[in-house]
């Protein structure tokens, strides 16, 4: 009988091929480990401890009028349908709204018309008022909508010196953390770091049960919710996301359930209030400073029932 069995032939031929393969891995593998080296070698190193704002050549935007042209169709989306085509306040989600949409024609703007006071409204919203904030928006398109709003203002304030000292100095050119985002297409789609962090937390009212509340939609206190809160929260308050501009890339706001177990909004009546009648400053929720005090107890009362269902 020969001293070589078939099984004996199988492991002879094996054994060089496992090593011959770990052998081409570990080529591979020092290869493109070797070559992603290289590459980020070559590039800049990244921005260390750079907020956000000074990321972005405010002054640069401020002074770019060709924004218009962008923000005539940016408008057109998101302000038009309050606002009215041409800024005199009568679009068609107008009616009923108290304090109505400001008539860019004849009423003087609460902030000021300057570039960056008609910029900071659109990006922080008016509290008290249904002007939500767009923080949502890249950077760029916010200036956009600002330098095409003061196309439809007569006699707007001029933009100097003074007006652009109060943005954030414009970074070093080639400097560390510097975006061109007037040219820089990918930067456009982009979020302050700041808001991106917000909206993390934002995610934690989230995990939580979401099964549908059960109410009389007939109660005043149902009605007032139906009619000013569920386009948002959603019927049964258990939150959605609302695209807030409506052509591609979509951009999306996401509201938390009104019964979240750790909603502040639930355990304190005063931050309930100051979120109803004032909005949150950086987000799309408007304000409803018209409220009555019977109003707001009402409907503090009926998210309240819902957490309880």
């Amino acid at each position: 009988m020969s001293k070589y069995s078939p099984k004996n032939s199988s492991v002879l031929f094996y054994v060089p091929l496992v090593i011959l393969g770990i052998i081409l891995i570990a080529f591979v593998f020092n290869w493109q480990f070797k070559g992603g080296f290289d590459f980020g070698a070559s590039l800049p190193p990244p921005a260390k401890d750079v907020p956000a704002e000074q990321m972005i050549n405010h002054r640069a935007l401020a002074n770019e009028t060709s924004l218009a042209a962008d923000g005539k169709m940016l408008y057109t989306i998101n302000c038009a349908s309050c606002h009215g085509p041409d800024g005199q306040g009568n679009g068609p989600r107008s009616v009923g709204l108290n304090p109505p949409p400001r008539n860019y024609k004849t009423e003087a703007f609460k902030f000021g018309n300057d570039i960056v006071s008609v910029r900071n409204t659109i990006l922080q919203g008016s509290p008290g008022s249904s002007m939500p904030s767009f923080a949502l928006l890249p950077q760029r398109d916010v200036w956009a909508m600002a330098h095409f709003v003061r196309t439809l203002v007569p006699n707007p304030t001029p933009t100097d010196d003074a007006i652009l000292a109060k943005l954030p100095e414009a970074p070093t050119p080639g400097g560390a953390g510097t975006i061109e985002l007037a040219t820089d297409t990918v930067a456009r789609h982009r979020i302050p770091i700041t808001l991106a962090m917000q909206q993390v937390r934002d995610a934690g009212y989230f995990a939580i049960d979401k099964g549908l509340r059960t109410y009389d939609a007939a109660s005043p206190a149902a009605q007032l919710y139906l009619n000013r809160c569920a386009k948002c929260h959603g019927q049964h308050g258990e939150g959605m996301s609302n695209a807030v501009i409506g052509v591609a890339p979509y951009r999306y706001a996401h509201t938390a359930p009104l019964y979240a177990s750790n909603a502040p909004w639930l355990t304190d009546r005063a931050v309930f209030d100051d979120i109803v009648v004032k909005g949150r400053p950086g987000h799309i929720h408007p304000g409803s400073g018209t409220l009555t005090r019977s109003q707001l107890d009402e409907l503090f009362g009926f998210v309240q029932s819902l957490a309880r269902n």
